[in-house]
């Protein structure tokens, strides 16, 4: 039997043909969105810190019975810069914009697919050593709680701006709005009570839903509310 199967194999990317590649496609968005050279001098450091956190993630936190979902390859590391490639030059007028950004996008790629406290410490933990090794800054000067958020859904436009909620409470605002036009609309009503935490999922999903060939594996026990939230995220989209 075994002579109908084929071996195939092949080897890792190096680091440095990665920081070619993404440091090209990254180098030529900041040059043509962003004026001054305090922003080209974070593509390099960006591109580093990147393939350094992927590196450290996918080998330290492998594959498990219990986490069988913990599989990281060059996808996601793609990712990451594709959410760097949504930044919005009318709302970041800072290095430390585009850095919160890449703070952000880091969690939305690595940090959401853990499942406990001790997985997400690990990725907490390398967050902040690349923010100190490579833009000499500490997580409380990017963001000043571990909430952080960034969404197209408070202004309107084409296409509609991506950037950093700076008050949770004011995202809470825009999608209780949005859920009353749902159900103003629609014949399928949803009684839903916006916390701060379903805000976050919801703009979780907001971001995969506006990303070309975006895709989740939404987990959670029944009633848990994973259903709804697509649903509102989906509609303020």
């Amino acid at each position: 039997v075994l002579r109908h199967f084929n071996f195939l194999s092949f080897t890792t990317i190096e680091a440095e043909s990665l920081q070619r590649i993404f440091g090209t496609i990254l180098s030529t968005f900041i040059t043509s969105q962003f004026s001054g050279d305090e922003f080209k001098a974070l593509v390099d450091p960006m591109i580093e810190a990147t393939v350094e956190i992927f590196d450290s993630i996918a080998r330290d936190l492998l594959p498990t019975p219990a986490k069988s979902h913990y599989t990281f390859n060059l996808r996601d590391l793609a990712k990451v810069f594709q959410g760097l490639l949504s930044a919005s030059p009318k709302h970041i007028k800072d290095t430390t914009g585009v850095i919160r950004l890449w703070a952000h996008e880091c969690m939305r790629v690595f940090s959401d697919r853990l499942v406990n406290d001790e997985d997400r410490g690990i990725f907490a933990g390398l967050r902040d050593e690349q923010l100190t090794k490579r833009f000499n800054l500490k997580w409380e000067d990017v963001c000043s709680s571990e909430r952080l958020i960034f969404g197209d859904f408070v202004e309107s436009g084409d296409p509609r701006p991506y950037f950093w909620v700076e008050d949770p409470e004011k995202a809470v605002g825009v999608f209780e709005g949005f859920l009353e036009d749902f159900n103003s609309e629609g014949t399928s009503r949803m009684d839903l009570v916006l916390f701060l935490d379903a805000i976050e999922h919801i703009s979780r999903i907001s971001r995969i839903i506006r990303q070309p060939k975006g895709n989740a594996l939404l987990l959670g026990v029944g009633g848990s509310g994973r259903q709804s939230l697509t649903r509102l995220a989906a509609y303020a989209g």
